[in-house]
């Protein structure tokens, strides 16, 4: 039986909003790992995740080995590593200065702070308004974002964009928030490392044509029940109204482990930014058919490489606060620096001379010409029809 095609549903939705996101976490991840000895790009909610994810990975297999360590400790020394391998130690000092100065003012706008809106009530995102704007100028913690994140490009992030009238707290977030936010994160959750299962590792939501992935943050256990965690990061608390239409939830509702039977009992959804906690029942089949859709059709363009234009040429306001606006808009800028629908087929092409070159050294040059004839006949079909799966062309081939 062929085996199905299988894409992740992170992929179908980054590609869903815009191209170069998954672009660059493909043929642009590999282009500047090259160029730059293996600093792959990211951006500043990439790296956030990266230092949590990293530290629940360590904690995790340390407590599968009998040794348990305090995560603010692991932190610590996470960041300690990477900031030397980004030769940036340097800001290690200003780095802290500004974790410290982050904190007092996330305190303030908290439950148990001083500050409120007209009404009293909490800001959702107390980032974009005018208080913490104008408190961060004062105190210093704006002045601070600015130096931090003038060096983050070393750490594979986009430069900055030097204009006095961006409003860089309505920005997407760079090295100097991704630390603070870590320091935050770890201070206001609890995660019980005697229930914990698995560290991001993906499970599955098989299909009749396709296998979706899904990957959870957690998977934990409460007694014999399964139990897939889904982390949010930003500071802005999610709606249940947008929960119950994510489609990352919908597939965790049907996914299994891999060679597994065994479904999740309970969803839930941790605001890593507040440290609360919302617990979602699993409902079976939710989103299928849209799920289903959706990535074969993205599966067939990412198949042929088929990347078209990308949000940012209608103008730095078209991508909002797109995490990888910064590397979009860094230099020249992503189309005119990388061209991504040239880039994709030079690299499907450098992809197919490499298998050819591959699997014609057995051969003699009166059956290489034989091929060359089969292949004028056959290409053109498959030029038509691109974003055909391997078990598709096999299926043709077998037919002649």
């Amino acid at each position: 039986m062929a085996e199905r095609p299988s894409i992740a549903i992170e992929t179908v939705l980054d590609w869903a909003y815009c191209e170069a996101k998954v672009w660059w976490q493909t043929v642009g991840r590999s282009i500047e790992e090259k160029a730059e000895s293996l600093i792959s790009p990211r951006t500043g909610s990439i790296l956030l995740q990266e230092a949590i994810q990293g530290i629940l990975k360590l904690g995790y297999q340390s407590h599968q080995k009998g040794n348990d360590f305090e995560f603010p400790v692991l932190l610590g020394t996470l960041w300690k590593v990477r900031l030397g391998k980004w030769g940036l130690n340097h800001l290690r000092e200003k780095m802290a200065a500004y974790s410290v100065l982050y904190e007092d003012l996330m305190i303030r706008f908290g439950e148990s702070g001083d500050i409120r809106k007209m009404g009293g009530s909490l800001y959702d995102n107390p980032t974009w308004s005018h208080r913490w704007r104008d408190l961060a100028l004062s105190n210093g913690l704006t002045d601070l974002r600015k130096e931090i994140d003038a060096e983050q490009h070393k750490a594979g992030l986009g430069k900055i964009k030097k204009d006095n009238n961006t409003d860089i707290w309505k920005e997407p977030i760079g090295l100097a928030d991704a630390f603070a936010r870590s320091n935050w994160i770890v201070e206001n959750n609890v995660f019980e490392q005697e229930s914990i299962e698995g560290v991001g590792e993906e499970v599955y939501v098989t299909l009749p044509h396709i296998s979706v992935g899904v990957t959870p943050d957690l998977i934990r256990t409460s007694g014999e029940d399964l139990v897939y965690e889904k982390h949010y990061y930003g500071i802005r608390p999610p709606r249940m109204k947008d929960l119950l239409g994510d489609y990352t939830i919908k597939a965790l509702f049907s996914a299994k482990q891999e060679d597994s039977d065994k479904e999740a009992s309970s969803v839930f959804v941790r605001h890593l930014m507040s440290g609360k906690m919302i617990h979602m029942k699993p409902r079976r089949a939710a989103g299928i058919n849209e799920i289903e859709s959706m990535a074969s059709a993205v599966q067939r363009r990412m198949n042929a490489m088929d990347f078209s234009g990308p949000r940012m040429v209608n103008g730095w306001d078209a991508c909002g606060n797109c995490d990888y606006k910064l590397l979009c808009f860094d230099g020249e800028g992503i189309m005119q620096h990388y061209n991504l629908p040239l880039s994709g087929r030079i690299s499907l092409a450098d992809d197919l001379i490499a298998e050819m070159g591959q699997q014609l050294k057995g051969y003699t040059e009166e059956q290489k010409e034989i091929g060359i004839i089969f292949a004028r006949v056959f290409l053109p079909f498959v030029a038509q029809n691109p974003g055909m799966t391997k078990d598709q062309i096999d299926w043709l081939i077998t037919g002649i």
